[in-house]
């Protein structure tokens, strides 16, 4: 039975001394700014008491919470194919445009704290510490620390702070999906790979006729391979796994994903370019009159009178409170609009007939949205003291893809290294998809040549474990367990709508998980001792047995395995794919939506977004996000079609 323990928030982390007490500045600091708050908060009343403004109704077709990879992708999509509608996008963060220095170049991702942990694109949210039995030795207590939790809050979402690479996963993930009943076969790889070609604008220069089977030419999201030569040391990473029998793979979305090759990026002139530079902005284009013969009024009311807009409109700083419902059909659940707070107010927004809420915000913010309009697990909405509408396993199925590092020194770099990026490269151009030895081995070269790889290691110039402050050259392994057998969720903590939910990964729950995480790190440490890495380049491993960390408790830095497991819980954080909160799947089977993207018991009310994941695509999520995005706006207009 796991235990949790509360994890200190960020800025709790950063600014406790030594002795316990926070910092007086800090605390100085912090009433001015409430101070300054309490003062625009009575600027706002006093406005609205003199009703300087007057309220209108807003009323749209459809209503979008979230800004993100999937709301971008989906706002686009329904104002380009369903005739005459209008659509409201509700943004908790800010336009992209607010952080376009820091975002654009590929090469600011490395610095972390650049975009993502920062109050303008992030969220701010952190992971429970947990306590379980050892995996090496269940009669030993383990910790999983708790740690931030990055995801974006801007336009683009994710993919306006992520490292761009852009994978899929595999063709088996998605015929899982579709083996959950005949309904799901909408959901096949042939249905998900049509989503993913449409999405997708590949600049991929003499692309083979193979290449071409898999991909798509005319999307909106621009998607290519590294402008630039990678960096002598990844090139050499590469023929060494070669040597050691991983076979090259020049795509990784292509006939099978396993081997060693470079990654392609959403990347397009050398920058980054994010779902809402593709799909946003195209959907801001479009505005229109209709009937263009008729004068402009409100949209709805004098239906016979008046034209109405048809257009997009995207509210920045807009933090979603609730849904909000029929009360005259209280046994139906019918979601009739939304309600808001922007500008220091509460609004509510609502839906037109035929209309629908589509909650597009992400594997942490829909589910905490359907808990606190009532829908969600009876003990946790009973603990809150939120009124059941329904109830369902919201929140549960929490997946994502844990991550570890291995670090190594250059001794001898070349004369023009750096110890840091070039603008030009987010630091992850070279992947290598393998199978993990489940006895936590160093895999064999069968697990190499297997196609349903489980592990994905990212080889970079830099040191990315944060733990680890280096001002040397470096060359990095970053580990990630793709195909997790352990399950997290997470909860409400309050009701209060601006308190972050709970968040209880449960990594290394499951034994298979550790074991093949500890298999990928000793091939990691197998590639640094390989020529020329180890000769030419002098790479050395640091962090096991040095000033940067101590692990090993054998003779010549030899790793036990519960040497591995401390190293290995220690060191892991997130990949930033979290998933699956609001699980589409049969109702007899833990699912929170159908087939069809509908939330079970309810009327008028869909999700569309990472959180309906029914199990993490094995890969990076962001292009998967678009990919079931772009599939809910065909069977959203079908539905939108079918009703009077």
């Amino acid at each position: 039975m796991e235990n949790s323990k509360k994890a200190p928030s960020f800025k709790e982390s950063r600014t406790k001394e030594t002795n316990g007490t926070i910092d007086p500045e800090l605390i100085k600091e912090l009433k001015f700014d409430a101070d300054i708050r309490d003062l625009w908060s009575k600027s706002v009343y006093e406005r609205d008491r003199r009703e300087t403004f007057s309220k209108i109704d807003e009323i749209y077709d459809f209503i979008i919470v979230g800004a993100g990879t999937a709301g971008c992708v989906l706002a686009r999509e329904l104002i380009h194919n369903i005739p005459h509608v209008n659509i409201l996008v509700l943004e908790a963060g800010p336009p992209a445009t607010q952080v376009n220095d820091r975002m654009r170049l590929p090469g600011t991702y490395s610095l972390a704290s650049v975009i993502w942990r920062t109050k303008e694109a992030d969220w701010g949210y952190y992971t429970e510490a947990q306590t379980m039995p050892g995996t090496v030795d269940p009669t030993k207590e383990v910790l999983n620390k708790g740690f931030v939790y990055p995801r974006a809050k801007i336009w683009g979402g994710c993919s306006s702070v992520n490292g761009m690479i852009y994978i899929r996963g595999q063709k088996k993930d998605y015929e899982l999906w579709a083996e959950q009943g005949p309904e799901y076969r909408i959901w096949d790889w042939e249905h998900c790979l049509e989503a993913f070609k449409a999405v997708e604008n590949n600049a991929r220069e003499n692309p083979s006729e193979e290449f071409k089977k898999y991909h798509g030419f005319n999307g909106l999201l621009h998607v290519q391979d590294n402008p630039k030569n990678i960096y002598k040391i990844l090139s050499d990473v590469v023929e060494v796994a070669k040597n050691l029998g991983i076979p090259y793979n020049e795509d990784f979305n292509g006939v099978r994903q396993n081997g060693v090759g470079g990654h392609q990026h959403t990347i397009k002139d050398g920058k980054r370019f994010s779902l809402a530079d593709g799909y946003l902005v195209d959907a801001l284009k479009k505005v229109e009159i209709y009937p263009e013969s008729k004068p402009l009024g409100p949209p709805y009311g004098l239906p016979d009178e008046v034209g109405k807009f048809v257009a997009v409109n995207v509210k920045s700083h807009a933090h979603a409170l609730n849904i909000i419902w029929d009360e005259e059909k209280k046994d139906e659940n019918v979601a009739i609009g939304v309600r808001y707070f922007y500008d220091g107010g509460v609004h509510n927004a609502f839906i037109a007939p035929k209309g629908e809420v589509i909650l597009c915000g992400g594997t942490i913010n829909s589910p905490q949205i359907l808990m606190l309009s009532g829908i969600g697990p009876k003990e946790n909405l009973e603990a809150n003291n939120i009124k059941i509408r329904k109830e369902l396993p919201v929140g549960r199925n929490l997946w994502d893809h844990p991550l570890c590092f291995l670090s190594g020194k250059v001794m001898n770099p070349e004369k023009e290294s750096v110890p840091r990026l070039h603008s030009w490269s987010s630091g992850f151009e070279i992947g290598i998809f393998h199978k993990g030895n489940v006895e936590g081995k160093i895999p064999s070269k069968e697990d190499f040549l297997d196609e349903r790889p489980d592990m994905q290691l990212y080889a970079t110039p830099t040191i990315v474990d944060p733990s680890i402050a280096a001002n040397f050259e470096s060359l990095a392994i970053s580990m990630v367990l793709n195909i997790p057998s352990s399950v997290g969720h997470l909860e409400l903590r309050s009701p209060d709508p601006f308190t972050q939910p709970n968040i209880f990964l449960n990594y290394y729950s499951k034994p298979d998980d550790l074991y093949r995480m500890m298999s990928s790190l000793k091939l990691a440490r197998e590639i640094f001792k390989q020529p020329p890495l180890n000769t030419v380049w002098g790479v050395e491993e640091v962090g096991f047995d040095d000033e940067l960390g101590k692990y090993s408790s054998g003779k010549d830095g030899e790793m036990t395995d519960e040497d591995w497991e401390r190293y290995i819980r220690e060191k892991t954080f997130t990949s930033f794919h979290p998933c699956g909160t609001v699980k589409m799947a049969p109702a007899s089977q833990g699912g929170v939506v159908d087939h069809r993207l509908q939330v079970y018991g309810t009327k008028n009310l869909r999700v569309v977004d990472a959180s309906i994941f029914p199990m993490v695509p094995s890969g990076n999520t962001n292009a998967p996000t678009a990919m079931v995005a772009w599939r809910a706006s065909r069977l959203i207009k079908e539905d939108y079609d079918k009703k009077l």
